[in-house]
């Protein structure tokens, strides 16, 4: 079972500011405190551009590893997405995870869905040839584009028939590739493509360990070596002595991470019949311009005990078990999405630092 593993956090959390100005400065106190990494959400309209906040923050930091926590397929070109990965790797000095799903409100903010299975495996076996520095055709590139490619009426005599990215620097090392998957489908799709699955189940051990045999199964199937793929785990974290406060704190990020569990109104994965009944509930009144917020309709529906048991809430000294035990399954990367550092909010914060961190990893 894995014994060496790293603690992260969000480089943003509800209610902070989006400007990616304060987003460096929050990475500044993430590595002052002693987290291992920052990952940063890849949502247009919500935050700022991602790669450049995430290039600012490796600007403002020296060891904090980084991460867009999640990028997408859609929103951006395959070449487009790995150039912006690798130059982020690039100037960090090595720092960076490229992490990326089908969209969730990147998409929904702007009228679109998430991405179909299809087009999802096609670009990130995309991405991660470019990210290789693999030339990928010009038949291939253009597959992503809303246009086909006709140069005839151009005043081009010869168009490149495959390229890779050409300014990749002699020192360049590919960034890694993580998947954030829930569904056993797109959890069957990393394990073909991904270094890295980041499982956004929460802190369920039962569904963490059936996600984990999911892609250990699908390695098998395909005879892919099992020591080439890693896995790391999203979480809300908000450990508090006030127990109901730190319920409180928590149930909008609870409600938006456990809807991925029943994105498609079909519930994945095993669940109990009151966890089935609280992701229908999530599914039914799930409110995309409150997303992640504690005062709206989708966080209202869950139960305390639902809370409790996805989440690692309240008493921190619990939080720490819960989150051993999940690494002994074999999870190397919690990606802990925090409270804010100011205000009520920052009381939960300070308690991750010092009663969960501080206890986990200490210095």
């Amino acid at each position: 079972m894995t014994k060496s593993f790293e603690l992260w956090t969000t480089l943003t959390a509800p209610g902070s500011s989006q400007d990616p100005r304060m987003v460096a400065k929050r990475a500044q106190r993430l590595e002052k405190d002693g987290w291992s990494g920052g990952a940063f959400p890849d949502s247009q309209v919500l935050a700022g551009e991602a790669f450049s906040t995430l290039a600012w923050c490796a600007a403002s930091t020296s060891n904090l590893k980084l991460a867009t926590g999640t990028s997408n397929t859609a929103t951006r070109h395959p070449s487009v997405v790995a150039s912006a990965a690798a130059a982020v790797q690039t100037v960090s000095g090595g720092r960076m995870t490229l992490s990326i799903g089908r969209g969730d409100s990147s998409l929904a903010y702007i009228g679109a869905p998430p991405v179909s299975l299809g087009i999802f495996e096609n670009a990130l076996a995309t991405i991660r040839a470019y990210l290789h520095g693999k030339a990928v055709s010009a038949e291939d590139g253009a597959a992503f584009l809303a246009e086909k490619k006709d140069f005839s009426k151009l005043a081009i005599g010869e168009t490149p028939e495959a390229s890779p990215l050409k300014w990749l620097p002699d020192d360049y090392v590919a960034p890694e590739l993580e998947v954030a998957a829930t569904g056993p489908k797109v959890i069957a799709v990393a394990a073909r493509h991904a270094d890295r699955i980041g499982f956004a189940l929460g802190a369920n051990l039962e569904r963490l360990k059936w996600a984990i045999a999911t892609a250990r199964e699908e390695l098998d199937r395909i005879g892919r070596d099992p020591a080439e793929l890693k896995f790391g785990a999203y979480i809300p974290c908000y450990p508090h002595p006030d127990h109901e406060l730190a319920r409180n704190l928590s149930q909008g990020m609870v409600a938006s991470m456990s809807r991925f569990s029943v994105m498609n109104k079909k519930v994945v994965g095993p669940v109990t019949d009151a966890e089935r009944a609280n992701l229908e509930r999530v599914a039914s009144t799930y409110d995309m311009k409150n997303h992640g917020q504690n005062a709206s309709k989708q966080s209202e529906s869950l139960d305390p005990e639902f809370i409790d048991k996805f989440g690692l809430i309240g008493d921190p000294a619990v939080c720490v078990e819960r989150i051993l035990a999940i690494r002994d399954l074999g999870i190397d990367r919690f990606i802990l999405w925090t409270a804010d550092t100011e205000g009520v909010p920052g009381e939960s914060y300070s308690c991750a630092v010092e009663e969960v961190l501080g206890k986990v990893m200490p210095v």
